[in-house]
């Protein structure tokens, strides 16, 4: 669990806050992720929105709470946690009603969860390729040096996982976007999980029990992300499209995945110029 050494925190205001705090990103998948685990658990918090799109989350202020410069991050009356799933799993234990993360499920949930993360940035390849300009996405030099000249220090370790975040920025600068083979890996790599999910929800109600878990709710923050760059799950992965569809009336689940509207704007407009120019998912799907 990557819970930061007091050493860790350099923004010292938050070692004093009290309750539930939440720094989160509207548009981030694992901010919704957990906003919405947090609304099924009616647990209580105060909101701390970090604007990722103006930079927030590279701030000497926020670099001073998360090292590794992204959301969400918890602070639970002065101690931080970093990692999506590590504060799931802390709120689920601490908060004992209603569990999402039960005790009895541990492991697959684990080995879910562990996948979810391992293709966090396949997702992020297809989002920043079909989503918005390349423009629009790229991070601001100001921003990357800030991030650079920040601690990369996690409990007490060099930290592997701000070098990788580095590294992925670095890389869609120095090649303008995505790259077309980075594209068609990260299509193939979803392809393969969802003939693996939609082969689960055949056996049951849910992905991995009778019962809605946290693993559920992380892969309907994928499947939002995936059906707003073009993915269509009806003909291929029927019973991922019929567990989808139910899930999608819960207004808690709905309401968090959606785009903000000035985003949503521009990622129509965005679609039809991806279309003229034979640039969509479509194309790209062909392709394989």
């Amino acid at each position: 669990m990557v819970k930061l050494l007091e050493t860790d925190v350099t923004t010292d205001e938050v070692k004093n806050w009290h309750g539930i705090n939440i720094l989160h990103f509207q548009g981030s998948s694992c901010s919704q992720k957990l906003r919405i685990f947090l609304n099924e658990k009616k647990i209580d918090w105060k909101s701390y929105h970090i604007d990722l799109v103006k930079g927030d989350n590279f701030t000497k202020w926020f670099l001073g709470i998360n090292p590794r410069g992204v959301v969400p991050v918890l602070v639970d009356n002065g101690e931080v946690y970093i990692e999506s799933n590590d504060i799931i799993q802390h709120l689920d234990k601490k908060f004992q009603s209603n569990f999402l993360w039960p005790e009895n499920l541990n492991e697959k949930i684990k080995e879910f969860l562990e996948e979810e993360n391992e293709i966090h940035f396949d997702l992020r390849n297809l989002t920043m390729k079909f989503v918005a300009p390349t423009f629009l996405m790229k991070k601001k030099d100001k921003d990357i040096k800030n991030f650079e000249s920040a601690s990369n220090f996690v409990e007490g370790l060099e930290d592997k996982e701000k070098n990788m975040q580095l590294e992925y920025h670095k890389n869609f600068i120095e090649n303008n976007g995505v790259t077309e083979e980075s594209v068609l890996n990260s299509i193939n790599v979803f392809k393969k999980k969802l003939t693996k999910i939609d082969k689960k929800l055949s056996e049951n109600k849910f992905i991995i029990s009778e019962h809605i878990t946290i693993v559920d709710i992380a892969w309907f923050v994928y499947l939002r992300r995936l059906e707003t760059v073009g993915f269509s799950f009806k003909k291929n992965y029927p019973n991922l499209y019929k567990w989808f569809e139910e899930l999608k009336k819960n207004k808690n689940f709905l309401k968090e995945t959606s785009l903000p509207i000035p985003l949503k704007i521009i990622s129509s407009i965005y679609k039809i110029y991806l279309n003229l120019t034979n640039q969509s998912l479509r194309t790209f799907l062909n392709k394989k």
